[in-house]
């Protein structure tokens, strides 16, 4: 992997064991510049903790007492041939779709 993209990484991530971004657009356009790609992309809710309405266990958000990111079932696999433009497209897509929640995504890389 790019080192531009492991440092984006390891500094914007919100826990170790996921690629859930604040800033998930710089992310993808770190990650497109450098020739990475997205595999699958599974849907999280941002909520207060124990007041999940699509999500389900997460992870608790360390910047931000009494929030989660809550997993939910919402997801998109096969990604890694869309080109960044669709990608957003349907990031947009989705968000607007279910507005009713602060949906954030995490990504799954396409490995080569």
């Amino acid at each position: 992997m790019d080192k531009s993209i492991e440092q984006y990484i390891q500094k914007h991530k919100i826990n170790a064991n996921a690629l859930i971004f604040r800033d998930w657009e710089s992310f993808l356009h770190i990650l497109y510049q450098n020739n990475g790609r997205v595999e699958m992309i599974i849907w999280y809710e941002y909520c207060r903790i124990n007041e999940q309405q699509i999500g389900m266990g997460g992870y608790i958000d360390i910047e931000n007492n009494g929030f989660m990111w809550a997993e939910t079932q919402l997801f998109e696999s096969g990604l890694h041939e869309k080109p960044i433009n669709e990608i957003l497209e349907y990031i947009s897509k989705m968000r607007k779709e279910y507005s009713d929640y602060a949906l954030y995504p995490e990504f799954y890389l396409h490995q080569t």
